[in-house]
């Protein structure tokens, strides 16, 4: 059997580490020539736009992957601070990894234009920043505060790292069950509509398509809605009520006639779900890039090494099961089977009194289906279950030199001759149904 290459996954591993960690210097730590250098909890006055750095002092440590520092401009209205000072080149980019950052930033602007203060992210031992404004002379006062436990990034990174361990007990929670389909119920109908009228649509296809138009279209008229929001609360807040208690009590009833989801594969799924929203909280509570690389690099070689071992242990168990010894089995004797016998039919008959006799047993209704109610009665006081002419005939049938086995011994094919005790087979098949 060829064996898995690990050591060449893990230089897979530490390479991927490598280029994200060669990415983010490239990207933030690097100062430049041409910016002035802050000192922190100090007002510094200047003029023009140009670029500024702050520099902590020590190296980036552990504590540091959660730490921003504060920078406020004083001036003033058209001038704002700027970070980062360059952006991604999203009409050419050089790598994957370039692209997804455009993308995620296109839709997720990591700081809004036209800022007065800012809490940075401490991305290195140097950190550069910019103050622009319209005019080329403008005066402005610029503070910076020293690097601080950032309580926002941290609290995300914990709520991630809590989500990603209870994923697999939490999709099982009714509580998410219901806060999950009202949510949705209410930000985007219709993807809820058409979860409901899945096993009406017949086709795979034409499903994923309605999933990305509906998809699409919440998506954009909830842009529109934070977008006009000011106008929206102050003008048309009744019709938004309107809808946030129709949509809610509507997805409550829906989701409370369908119940919990029970389905294993559908549960698997949402565990997985669950596990890359945790990712993506703690890899946006980490504002030390290295470290947020490295930390998905290891939670993606993480869940690759549970699924390798888990397939590494069902081929060594069906390896081991096609190539071990079966068990060997040995026939009982006679007198083995016939003490195992009075074995099972004691502990029986003994389970039996302990039953008749327990608390709410319904003896009238008993007894009056025996046949015998006295014979009953003894048996419960520990009598013993057959009479003395039973206990002869089942002897003279079953016992040592018994019609039974002579018939066996002596009588020919089944439906045969009849044997010299006089014993037909027939007979013993009465025999056998009565006892």
């Amino acid at each position: 059997m060829k064996k898995p290459a690990v050591p060449g996954a893990i230089l897979n591993i530490v390479g991927l580490v490598f280029i994200f960690a060669q990415h983010a210097e490239a990207s933030y730590g690097s100062p430049y020539a041409d910016c002035t250098f802050l000192k922190e909890n100090e007002n510094s006055t200047h003029y023009g736009g140009r670029c500024f750095c702050y520099s902590s002092g020590t190296g980036v440590k552990w504590r540091d992957f959660w730490s921003t520092f504060q920078v406020s401009v004083t001036g003033d209205e058209d001038v704002r601070l700027v970070y980062p000072m360059e952006g991604q080149n999203c009409r050419d980019p050089d790598s994957v990894l370039t692209l997804s950052k455009c993308v995620f930033d296109h839709y997720w602007t990591s700081s809004p234009a036209g800022e007065k203060m800012l809490n940075i992210p401490l991305v290195g031992q140097d950190v550069c920043f910019m103050v622009k404004s319209k005019r080329p002379s403008v005066q402005y006062t610029l503070h910076v505060s020293g690097k601080r436990l950032d309580r926002l990034h941290f609290g995300l990174f914990v709520t991630g790292a809590v989500l990603f361990h209870f994923a697999g007990t939490v999709c099982r929670s009714s509580l998410l069950y219901y806060t999950v389909g009202v949510s949705l119920g209410v930000v985007s109908i219709l993807v809820f509509l058409l979860f409901m009228l899945k096993n009406v649509i017949p086709k795979r296809g034409l499903f994923l398509m309605l999933f990305g138009a509906s998809s699409t279209l919440s998506y954009l008229g909830l842009q529109q809605l934070l977008a006009h929001w000011d106008e929206v609360s102050s003008r048309y807040w009744r019709e938004a009520l309107g809808y946030l208690v129709v949509s809610g009590l509507v997805s409550f009833a829906v989701c409370y006639k369908r119940g919990p989801i029970r389905d294993e594969r559908a549960l698997g799924l949402m565990s997985w779900v669950l596990q890359a929203l945790a990712v993506g909280l703690m890899y946006r509570g980490i504002t030390y890039p290295t470290a947020a690389y490295g930390l998905l690099a290891c939670l993606l070689a993480l869940k690759g090494l549970c699924i390798l071992c888990r397939q590494a242990g069902w081929l060594l168990r069906s390896t081991l099961g096609m190539l071990g010894r079966r068990p060997r089995v040995r026939l009982l004797s006679e007198e083995e089977y016939r003490e195992q016998g009075e074995a099972s039919t004691r502990a029986a008959l003994e389970a039996l009194r302990e039953h008749c006799t327990r608390d709410g047993f319904p003896a009238w209704d008993t007894v009056l289906r025996l046949r015998a109610p006295q014979r009953f009665a003894d048996f419960l006081r520990g009598g013993s279950h057959l009479t003395p002419g039973e206990a002869r005939t089942h002897d003279q049938q079953y016992g040592p030199g018994g019609a039974y086995f002579e018939h066996m011994i002596f009588s020919g094919p089944w439906g045969g001759p009849v044997s010299e005790s006089g014993v037909n087979r027939t007979e013993i098949a009465e025999d056998l149904e009565r006892f």
